[in-house]
């Protein structure tokens, strides 16, 4: 633009000549002379004002930018400076040291970090081998005793190559220090430039060997392993500690291990590999690995030869323990061989090319070193017990440090390196009274000789929230658990049986507000009106003979009942489905397989799943708790959190927990809900969770065989669910499958269970407590069998603007009982069609072939008659399901 501008301001404006102006006298040429010498002068003098106004302009707004450049550069710089600390050694050391702490609810520390084979630091660089700092210093920052934190030449070719697009890092050993220690993973201007400070710190206040030591003690190696001293006993079995040439480690093996630390994922010195049967003892002495097979992890299971492997193992004395022998052929854990890394051999012969060029090593020792292979000798790791809690609390801070841009590399080395401050929900009380009655094994049924595989069965887990806030309170993953990241069967999903009833079934149908708990239904077998229950035909629980409400379907866990209750929830099979797993979704569960294949085990859209509870994968324990929790806090879903912030040592914010929330149903269908499961632990199946005077609502759910039993309930103060059961796919130590049995007592021994630990839970709380009543709800006395209204019934929850549609059919007791006898009785005894005590649920699990030709089956039993008027209001607070007699 300046230009531009120049070239018409200063173009020469010339007066056109006639032919009458020539003269050709000597005066006239003269002045004609002149005048273009002028002219000449003239337009030469323009130009370079031209030319002088455009550099000028140049200048000015090169300057400009220089000055706005320096300014935001400046800005930049003073805010990322605007929190550093001063640099001392006692600093690093403290950083080094740093243990990451958990801490109850109640501010109390719970536990410490488990730090077996992670990190081993050593006080004085004397005790770690020349090779490895002189392998470290030529590999990441050649020039080291010669800068004064930042090496200018380094950082200035780094810039070049960024720019160029080749990566490159200018970062010295003191800035990697500051990034390990101080500052963070993040990758940022921000980051770097508080790195170049603190490094030109560090130099100062500290001496190039403690700057050497902090990186030694603090580097990742890969595998778990941080420290030089770790690595060194976790790859070679050495322990640099010691002052004898047998640890001494080699020039290849200190090239191993710092090239590691150049992305420890693919550089560590060993990948692993599966056993093939042709190993010898020596092939696999201290070459071994032992992992937790667990459904969550990536492992393959375990092949023929593998098992075929375990007892030649056992027998050349190369598995640790009974323990773990016991596991490996149980399948819960898996063996794998470590195999030399060729891309960690290729780096090691880069690394030692540094060190022979810089003088490090000599010409025989790199020939030496690089014509040797990788020998890896492994050592014995240490077991260290990990409680339920610590193990579930490390998983959810793993995946909320990566939420937050963390790799998981980072996270774990914050997690076990970083001295974090992790504040959990968990109260130190109810987690005690958890794990003493789950020592108790009185509280289970007898343990047999299925134990003998190194595993107590039946197993157990147990969560417990609060559903105001769906905070964890307590967990336990199962019993007498050893440890080793072992399998968590709080967080394990099972087969659900007849607790997703509540959920997939009736919380739709009342959401309708076309159906109540006085809606009544047949109980037989048969009815169904779409085709593929009536091919199905589900087996009934129940005694089949007569016509029951849906509050009494659910307290007696009726499945034929269920069935048809779900079918009214659309017009076809797949609209039902469709819905049901809509309602799941929304209470938290995320284990559906929503799939639209017919093959029966790859889909959950089938009635079988969805209201029975036969489903692919199951619901663990804590979404389970997650869900009734939702009913308990009046229809809004809470994602349940088992810590509220995770902080740095010195109180710096790193993660919030900000659970998401949604509301499933109105607070008014929540507490109908509500009502219905209170009559199952006063009126069903439910009865061993009572609390006494207490109010409980639950729902039991027992599978087929009465293999998994559960009970899902809660008070007005908090949540819990209990699920036991044989562990699924066990074989014994002979490697013979042991086929899973019955839990004794089914629901009832879960329910009793429940009612064990939440007991002294209660003790010390309000024993008039009750659920919160919406205005939107009112009570009127029903009969418990058919929903029919009752002048003898029990106190039933409506939503204003529904109502019984028709009063009872039932006739009225003989004779009333008098007080004393219904303080004796359960307040069920009106309940005139059970046939005496009501049965144990036993949960159709849906997994039945079904017949090839449907079963002839009689019309289902209905809700025809709408001529009752509506029943008056009672506005009495109910809710405990109790006869009002």
């Amino acid at each position: 633009m300046g230009r531009d501008d120049r070239d018409d301001k200063n173009k020469i404006k010339r007066r056109k000549v006639s032919s009458s102006d020539k003269k050709n006298t000597p005066q006239a040429s003269s002045s004609s002379n002149n005048a273009r010498s002028s002219a000449k002068k003239k337009k030469t003098s323009s130009k370079s004002n031209g030319r002088f106004k455009g550099a000028k302009t140049v200048g000015v707004v090169f300057l400009a930018v220089l000055v706005v450049g320096v300014a935001v550069a400046s800005g930049i710089v003073f805010a990322s400076l605007r929190n550093t600390e001063p640099v001392t050694k006692a600093l690093l050391e403290k950083k080094t040291y740093q243990t990451t702490e958990l801490y109850y609810a109640d501010g109390q520390l719970l536990s410490k970090a488990e730090t077996s084979d992670k990190k081993d630091p050593v006080s004085d660089l004397s005790e770690i081998d020349k090779d490895v700092q002189n392998a470290l210093v030529a590999t990441e920052d050649e020039r080291f005793y010669e800068h004064n934190g930042v090496d200018l030449r380094g950082l200035a070719r780094s810039v070049v190559k960024t720019l160029t697009g080749t990566k490159q890092g200018g970062s010295t050993i003191p800035m990697q220090v500051s990034k390990m220690l101080i500052t963070s993973q993040e990758q940022s201007i921000t980051r770097k430039i508080k790195d170049i400070y603190y490094a030109y710190e560090m130099s100062k206040t500290v001496s190039k060997e403690d700057i050497l030591l902090a990186y030694l003690n603090n580097f990742y190696a890969g595998r778990g392993l941080y420290g030089v001293k770790a690595a060194a006993q976790g790859y070679f079995s050495k322990d640099i500690s010691k002052n004898d040439t047998e640890n001494d480690l080699t020039p290849g093996e200190a090239a191993l291990l710092i090239g590691s630390t150049n992305n420890p994922a693919i550089y560590s010195p060993y990948t692993t590999d599966k056993l093939n049967g042709a190993e010898s003892k020596e092939n696999l002495e201290n070459k071994l690995l032992f992992y937790v097979n667990t459904q969550d992890d990536t492992l393959d299971e375990p092949t023929d030869v593998e098992m075929q492997m375990i007892d030649k193992l056992s027998s050349w004395g190369l598995i640790p323990d009974a323990d773990t022998y016991k596991q490996l052929k149980n399948k819960t854990m898996v063996v794998r061989k470590a195999v030399p890394n060729e891309k960690a051999k290729n780096k090691q012969k880069i690394i030692l090319g540094k060190m022979l060029k810089l003088n490090y090593i000599t010409q025989a020792q790199y020939d030496e070193e690089v014509a040797k292979p990788i020998e890896i000798k492994l050592s014995r790791s240490k077991t260290n017990i990990v409680s339920s809690v610590e193990d579930y609390v490390y998983s959810e801070v793993i995946d909320s440090l990566m939420e937050q841009g963390y790799t998981k590399e980072e996270a774990n080395n914050m997690y076990y390196n970083g001295g974090l401050r992790i504040y959990t929900t968990i109260d130190s009380g109810m987690q005690d009274n958890l794990e003493e009655q789950y020592d108790n094994d009185n509280n289970f049924p007898v343990t047999s000789a299925r134990g003998e595989d190194g595993i107590i069965q039946p197993q157990s887990a147990m969560v417990i929230l609060d559903h105001k806030t769906s905070q964890i309170k307590s967990l336990i993953g199962g019993r007498h658990v050893k440890g080793k990241r072992t399998l968590n069967r709080a967080t394990t999903p099972k087969q659900p049986g007849s607790t997703i009833k509540p959920l997939s079934v009736y919380a739709p149908a009342i959401d309708t507000l076309e159906y109540t708990q006085s809606t009544a239904y047949s109980d037989a077998r048969g009815g169904y009106k779409f085709k593929d229950n009536q091919k199905w035909n589900p087996k009934t629980t129940t005694p089949a003979r007569d016509t029951w409400s849906l509050r009494k379907a659910l307290a007696m866990s009726s499945n034929t009942i269920a069935v048809k209750t779900a079918e009214s929830l659309g017009d076809s099979y797949s609209e039902a489905t469709d819905v049901m797993i809509d309602y799941l979704k929304n209470f938290g569960i995320s284990t559906l397989l929503d799939s639209k294949t017919k093959e029966v085990r790859t889909t959950d859209r089938q009635f079988s799943s969805l209201v029975l509870g036969g489903m692919s994968h199951g619901i663990s324990p804590l979404e389970m708790a997650a869900a009734y929790a939702t009913l308990a806090n009046g229809g809004q879903y809470i994602e349940p959190t088992v810590f509220t912030t995770i902080t740095t040592y010195d109180g710096q914010l790193l993660v919030k927990s900000n659970p998401e929330e949604n509301r499933v149903v109105s607070e008014d269908v929540a507490y109908v809900l509500t009502d219905m499961l209170q009559a199952v632990v006063t009126e069903g199946t439910g009865k061993s969770a009572s609390l006494g005077d207490m109010p409980v609502a639950g729902k039991t759910g027992t599978t087929n065989d009465g293999l998994d039993v559960w009970f899902a309930g809660y008070t007005p103060y908090y949540v819990g669910v209990t699920y036991i059961g044989d562990d699924a796919g066990r074989t014994d130590a002979q490697g013979n499958k042991i086929s899973r049995q019955s839990v004794p007592g089914t629901s009832s021994t879960a329910a009793g269970l429940w009612s064990k630990v939440m007991g002294p839970i209660h003790e010390n709380l309000m024993k008039d407590a009750k659920f919160s009543k919406p205005a939107g709800v009112y009570f009127t006395k029903i009969n418990p069998v058919d929903g029919g209204t009752s002048s003898y019934g029990v106190s039933a929850a409506f939503v204003e603007g529904t109502y019984p549609s028709r009063a009872t059919s039932q006739p009225s007791p003989v004779q009333k009982p008098t007080v004393e006898e219904e303080e004796e009785e359960n307040p069920s005894t009106n309940d005139t069609g059970d046939g005496g005590n009501p049965p144990e649920e036993d949960g159709d699990q849906g997994g039945e072939t079904p017949p090839e030709k449907p079963t002839p089956t009689p019309p289902s039993g209905g809700d025809n008659n709408t001529n009752t008027p509506e029943p008056p209001v009672d506005n009495t607070q109910g809710g405990n399901s109790q006869n009002n007699e």
